[in-house]
């Protein structure tokens, strides 16, 4: 568990791993949350609801409340960005499922999401919310057995079923889509070099400046953010498997362990070390 003070209430984030016969994947749950998410994405899905409060998303496809209720469903790699509208902040449940996970489950077949899953990323749904809430809370709460993990299988299933876009259109040229992948394959292969972005540009057969337009419109973000959180993602894997911080720094290609630091607490709204003690707790 991890609290800050935020104003008259505290803020209060606890992070689980979660062990189910489908896989593993990252739970939290987030009370009072009043800070700021600057532009971010998730090697996976982040699927959720929010209870109480509001907050304000911004992605690549336009601006949305959340309200108490409302589902949140982000497809690996879209970037999106939040900010509470309420004084006392807001109160969240996330499950973060990889997309390997859905295609095994037969939820979603496709390899890969060239664009997002779902055709709006912020849902007015009570009812299915409610569905996530109900299985979310006794998973965090560590219980295991079939019936909770088969009421989130439900929950993941029926979302995709109505709110799905089976095309996976993106409203980008074809042209831009391909440069960004080439772009983003170069990044993926080298997150832990120091990179050069006339390398990169080089590689997609552009000048840099061209480079940073043609990504921000696809990606919604310049190249160098999509590094950092690259490295910071790639941090957080590490940390979980036993990895120092310091070990982690050096790995991802961060200057060092305070430059890690910095950008994973920017990024996940935590420290490193306090994220990795509160995921070692909830597995104890």
């Amino acid at each position: 568990m991890i609290s800050t003070e935020q104003g008259a209430l505290t803020a209060v984030t606890e992070v689980a791993r979660i062990d189910l016969s489908c896989g593993s994947f990252d739970a939290l749950s987030a009370s009072h949350f009043s800070s700021r998410f600057p532009p971010h994405f998730h090697d996976t899905f982040a699927i959720g609801v929010v209870e109480t409060g509001a907050a304000r998303l911004h992605t690549r496809r336009g601006e949305w409340i959340a309200r108490a209720g409302t589902i949140l469903a982000f497809s690996p790699g879209e970037v999106h960005s939040a900010e509470p509208l309420t004084p006392d902040g807001y109160t969240y449940r996330m499950v973060y499922p990889p997309l390997e996970i859905l295609r095994d489950l037969g939820i979603y077949m496709s390899p890969e999401p060239a664009a997002p899953l779902f055709r709006i990323p912020v849902i007015e749904d009570p009812v299915l919310g409610h569905e996530f809430r109900c299985a979310h809370v006794p998973l965090m709460d560590g219980a295991t057995g079939p019936e909770p993990e088969q009421r989130l299988v439900n929950g993941l299933r029926n979302l995709v079923a109505q709110y799905a876009d089976p095309r996976g259109q993106t409203e980008c040229s074809q042209a831009d889509v391909e440069v960004v992948e080439r772009a983003r394959g170069y990044l993926r292969d080298r997150f832990s070099q120091p990179i050069r972005l006339a390398c990169v540009a080089e590689v997609c057969g552009l000048s840099p400046f061209h480079l940073i337009r043609v990504f921000r419109r696809v990606v919604g973000v310049s190249p160098y953010s999509y590094l950092v959180q690259l490295r910071v993602n790639r941090a957080r894997v590490l940390l979980c498997q036993g990895s120092s911080v310091a070990d982690a720094a050096y790995t991802c290609g961060f200057s060092d362990q305070s430059h890690l630091t910095r950008m994973f607490k920017k990024v996940l709204g935590v420290p490193p070390g306090k994220y990795v003690r509160s995921v070692r707790r909830s597995a104890a």
